[in-house]
């Protein structure tokens, strides 16, 4: 089931991480890769592209499927009025 380009509900409902847990795996899984590699130091993270090459994957080719994911949506979830919400959760 594809999940790049359908609503957010059905993209959680095919490829939900866990029960109770309302994020879809892409989401999960890259924030939880560039997590891993501590990629907030990275200059420009989530501007650059990136190159993905054998089993290495560069922080910026993974924040560009999560940019590309988020650009795909139906509906955009990153609005301005959301924008203090992101703020806060950054703290």
């Amino acid at each position: 089931q594809p999940v790049f380009g359908v609503p957010l509900e059905r993209a959680i409902e095919v490829s939900r991480v866990k029960e109770g847990f309302e994020c879809p795996a892409v989401v999960y899984r890259t924030i939880e890769y560039l997590e891993a590699k501590q990629a907030e130091h990275e200059e420009g993270i989530y501007r650059l592209s990136g190159m993905a090459s054998g089993e290495y994957y560069d922080v910026h080719a993974v924040a560009g499927v999560l940019k590309m994911y988020l650009r795909e949506l139906p509906i955009n979830v990153l609005t301005r009025e959301l924008h203090p919400h992101f703020l806060k959760v950054l703290g």
